[in-house]
């Protein structure tokens, strides 16, 4: 009889040895690995968080621990493999010894670690790490800083740029022993290209003590760490600046020694558009009739600038010297008066029958002026609703000459009246 061959080829085409051959195969590797769990091994766990507390009175004290919470504690465990393929930083807590703080102050604070759940089935075999940490006990404090601009750039010839933040102010808390340092808050930030157009950028928040130290923030919280700074860049122009007059003679000319205006020019930063139609700015207006003929000096004189414009000379204000001396001065009676500006609904006399008036100008052209060469004007627009006898202010006008003016302050009387109306066949007539 013949032998049959056994054939590795056929068997592996057999289920049933199949079966049998995956059950052999998954009891071997379940042995082995019971047999494995059962040996102890060791894991580091790191990134515990540190818990500490302080003792009840000084907690209803109200002070408080200020640390780097960023800073987390490492220990190492033993256990068998099974328990410790589940171990993490939940099951073991790490504390801060505060039984020796008992006032405000900075403390170094030893550190312990415990399971978690004292019945779970690992032991903690080391100590921890960092063995102590640094903390400040001390009251919380809220206070509100502004916000100093340092964005460092640079700007192409012939632009202007300033810089705005998108907050001027910040809250600051933390231990008021380290707020009490800070001196300065900076928004800081350095910009590599030549600006020549509005750009924007994201200025980091730096705290500075008053000797121009940072100081670290780790113990404070803040209520932003950067903000958004706005540069805004503006073309500039050269402008004159000329002085202005109310109450001038047309034909008075002020030469240069008897005009001086310092600056005589100052440099405009605006919208182009602006400035292409700005060629000088005027200096806050004097009036003529507040003049006499003596020498004047206005040492702050203010200077009027287009909106949407900024004044970037060192000067924000002119010096301008007016020297009238060289003028003379006479004395003029008038007897001539008008009423200007009086509603339909009134009438006016004029009570005042004389008035003597100091009029300004040269020697020549003074001697040619006569008092029935000079008018006073009484204007009545702002005296609506007021009747009877007042004193109104007086300007006058000169006729026969155009460098004088008359000097100071004037009233006149007049008599302000209702005017009287009556009707005549649906018509009414005042008088």
């Amino acid at each position: 009889m013949k032998k049959k061959k056994l054939s590795l080829n056929k068997l592996f085409q057999n289920n049933k040895f199949l079966i049998i051959l995956a059950l052999v195969i998954s009891t071997i590797t379940w042995v082995y690995m019971s047999m494995g769990t059962t040996n102890d091994t060791t894991v580091t766990i790191s990134n515990i968080p540190i818990q500490i507390e302080l003792p009840d009175q000084l907690d209803n004290n109200g002070l408080q621990v200020f640390r780097d919470t960023k800073q987390t504690a490492t220990v190492t465990v033993t256990g068998s493999r099974a328990v410790l393929g589940s171990i993490g930083t939940k099951d073991i807590t790490v504390t801060g010894a505060t039984n020796g703080i008992d006032s405000a102050g900075t403390y170094q604070l030893s550190l312990s670690a415990v399971k978690a759940n004292p019945s779970a089935n690992f032991q903690i075999i080391s100590t921890v790490t960092p063995s102590n940490v640094n903390v400040i006990v001390d009251y919380q404090r809220e206070t509100s800083f502004p916000i100093q601009e340092n964005v460092v750039y640079k700007v192409a010839d012939g632009y202007y740029a300033s810089t705005s933040l998108a907050s001027k102010n910040i809250t600051i808390s933390g231990p008021q022993t380290e707020i009490a340092k800070i001196a300065k808050v900076s928004a800081s930030a350095e910009l590599d290209s030549i600006l020549n157009e509005p750009t924007s950028t994201t200025a980091n928040i730096v705290l500075y003590d008053k000797t121009g130290n940072k100081i670290s923030t780790e113990l404070l919280t803040m209520e932003f760490t950067d903000v958004e700074a706005t540069i805004s860049v503006l073309p500039e122009k050269t402008v004159n600046v000329i002085p202005e007059f109310i109450n001038k003679p047309k034909g008075l000319d002020l030469n240069d020694d008897m005009l001086t205006v310092e600056p005589s020019k100052i440099l405009l930063a605006g919208p182009k558009e602006v400035l292409d139609k700005t060629d000088s700015v005027k200096l806050e207006s004097i009036d003529f009739a507040t003049l006499s003929n003596k020498r004047y000096e206005y040492d702050t004189q203010g200077i009027n600038i287009p909106s949407d414009c900024k004044n970037i000379s060192n000067s924000t204000s002119a010096k301008l010297v007016l020297d009238l001396s060289g003028l003379s001065k006479k004395t003029f009676t008038v007897d001539s008066f008008k009423v200007s500006g009086l509603s339909s609904k009134y009438k006016a006399d004029v009570t005042q029958t004389s008035m003597n008036v100091t009029v300004i100008g040269s020697e020549e052209e003074l001697k040619s002026l006569k008092s029935s060469d000079i008018e006073g004007v009484i204007d009545t627009s702002d005296q609506s609703g007021t009747v009877g006898s007042v004193q109104m202010p007086v300007t006058f006008k000169l006729s026969g000459t155009d460098t004088c003016w008359v000097s100071g302050s004037y009233k006149a009387k007049i008599t302000h009246k209702n005017r009287r109306h009556f009707d005549v066949c649906g018509l009414v007539y005042l008088y």
